[in-house]
């Protein structure tokens, strides 16, 4: 039996369990067996969370993608006894949005069975995801941002047209956008519509609030114009009224209060139970949490590759202290403040280098300040998973622990990723010098070209710690990495979180005692001139699309404070030199 042949975008029909798209192939090309057991068919696995899998596989000679729902909560469960379901609202979603002239996916068939629910969707090939896409076009130059001009009005008229439908995407970002690779222009397709409501009208609101998901997940890589540019075209395509700049204004401050919340969720993830963070459990009354994998992806991270499982951070964790002392502990530091290791770490079949950093307590009285505070070992995992989430580079923490006797605390330790990257002084004295003494050697242009690129990305770093009101008391070039192989840009690195705090605001006094430790940092870097202090300066200063700033106020004061604070440090260095030689009494 074939399905009742239908215009695109008539409703689907429904054959038992089965509910069909126009373009589906024949009744009997489905197995239901297969479709609710793929895994039993040796389907691919292309993602997969607590709510969904999605798998790859062939129906009827055709490539097609299945997602299964599998989540757990009352409401779904409810849904579907009635006879309802994400399946079958995605798949009406696809042909209605169709019908109104937005790409997707093109549907085949929803259903159930074995209590198991899913889509088939027939693949969108080639393609990528537009988030990676835009990535590498970035780096291609004058036609890549061609492209990436050519992409943004597109997807500008898409979601205006999905607007003008009445259709709100609830989980709107890039990574649900493929972008067809097979053509001159760049083509966008929508995807994963099973977060989607439909009304008759949208409200400003609404559609401002929706928009605001795509301007925080694009927000650190367009320009404004780029933004404009989006807003002209989906105001063309919405039908919706009101000047630009009025939807600018309040899509931008929607954005930053979406930024806000989903970061704070985030945040609160570091240390419950769920995908990528556990809590542990060890003898001798350790306890503390564990990375079981990474959402960020840093660049020339390996661990950020890896998936855990509590189980083998057990084993591997069985005595935190002995991994100080055991053969093949490398001592990094030794000091009043912290100790510091280095060596190779088995979690399970995975092998990484890290560092592992136990705390150190200076003063008896901060004994009573641990009742009530968390540890610093746990403080610095928070902070670091909390700098990754804002785009931050650091180093990955991967297990903070720590040990009490009632509320007293006796121990703590930190284990974090082994960066294998120069510091700040290093980095440029090695490729900066005349002749460079890296291997191969750099011309001058191209030194210049890393050196702006270095001292850019420095005072990036420190606009974006502001932005999202981190303060750090100990930033200096020894606490700075720079992570760069050829051919890529390089990428700072902030490293040694103890001196990073949360402040609910930031004083213009406090940002710009930041950017002084900084320039001092540069002031002992021989290889870095004037041109290249200003050049931090502006990188701090300056956003992508943003307005000219005038900075000669600021590096007036910059200069006059950065002097004045490398005349404390000769003075403070040359009393302590003076009472080394001091004979004792």
């Amino acid at each position: 039996m074939q399905p009742t042949a239908t215009t695109e975008g008539s409703k689907p029909r429904r054959h038992g369990k089965l509910t069909l798209a126009e373009s589906a192939p024949p009744l009997e090309a489905w197995d239901l067996g297969e479709l609710s057991h793929p895994r039993r068919a040796k389907w691919d696995i292309v993602k997969q969370n607590a709510s969904r899998t999605v798998y790859h596989g062939a129906i009827g000679g055709l490539e097609v993608y299945v997602k299964h729902y599998h989540s757990r909560s009352w409401l779904h469960r409810l849904v579907r006894r009635l006879g309802g379901g994400e399946a079958r609202h995605e798949l009406n979603t696809l042909v209605y949005l169709r019908s109104q002239g937005v790409a997707t996916a093109p549907p085949l068939a929803a259903g159930s069975g074995d209590g198991a629910e899913w889509l088939a969707t027939r693949a969108v090939a080639p393609s990528q995801r537009a988030d990676l896409w835009h990535q590498h076009q970035l780096s291609a130059g004058p036609a890549g941002r061609r492209r990436i001009r050519q992409a943004t009005v597109a997807l500008g008229r898409m979601i205006g047209k999905m607007h003008a439908a009445g259709v709100s995407h609830r989980d709107l970002h890039c990574g649900n956008i493929l972008v067809r690779t097979d053509g001159s222009e760049p083509q966008l397709v929508l995807m994963d519509l099973h977060r989607t409501s439909r009304r008759r009208r949208l409200s400003r609101r609404t559609r401002a609030a929706n928009l605001a998901q795509l301007f925080h997940d694009r927000g650190d890589f367009t320009t404004e114009t780029d933004r404009l540019r989006f807003l002209k075209a989906y105001l063309s395509a919405s039908g919706a009224g009101g000047g630009i700049r009025a939807w600018q204004e309040l899509v931008e401050r929607l954005a930053s209060r979406h930024t806000r919340r989903l970061n704070a969720q985030r945040d609160r993830r570091v240390l419950g139970l769920g995908r990528y963070f556990a809590p542990i459990r060890l003898p001798h009354g350790w306890r503390g949490h564990v990375v079981l994998a990474s959402k960020r992806h840093a660049a020339g991270s390996r661990a950020a590759e890896m998936a855990f499982d509590p189980a083998e951070w057990r084993l591997a964790l069985r005595d935190p202290g002995a991994l100080l002392t055991a053969p093949g502990a490398e001592v990094v530091k030794d000091s009043p403040s912290s100790l510091i290791v280095r060596r190779s770490l088995r979690i399970g079949a995975n092998r990484v280098e890290v560092f592992i950093k136990r705390a150190r307590r200076k003063r008896r009285w901060k004994a009573l300040l641990d009742c009530f505070r968390r540890a610093r070992s746990i403080r610095a995992f928070e902070l670091g998973h909390a700098l990754l989430t804002r785009r931050i580079a650091t180093a990955l923490p991967l297990a903070a622990l720590e040990r009490r006797w009632g509320p007293f605390l006796l121990d703590s330790i930190l284990i974090t990723e082994a960066v294998d990257a120069p510091r700040l002084k290093g980095f440029m004295e090695t490729h900066l010098s005349n002749p460079p003494k890296c291997s191969p050697h750099l011309t001058a242009e191209q030194q210049r070209h890393l050196a702006r690129e270095v001292l850019w990305q420095l005072g990036r770093m420190l606009q974006r710690l502001y932005d999202h009101n981190f303060a750090h008391r100990d930033l200096k070039g020894a606490n700075i990495l720079v992570r760069w192989q050829a051919a890529e840009p390089p990428e700072v690195v902030l490293v040694d979180l103890d001196g990073l705090v949360r402040r609910r605001f930031l004083t213009a006094r406090q940002r710009f005692q930041g950017l002084m430790r900084l320039n001092v940092s540069l002031l002992d870097c021989p290889v870095v001139n004037r041109a290249g202090r200003l050049r931090m300066l502006l990188g701090y200063l300056r956003r992508p699309g943003g307005v000219p700033i005038n900075f000669k106020p600021y590096w007036h004061t910059l200069e006059d404070w950065s002097w004045r604070k490398r005349r404390r440090q000769i003075r403070s260095r040359r009393m302590r030199q003076k009472a080394a030689r001091r004979p004792s009494p």
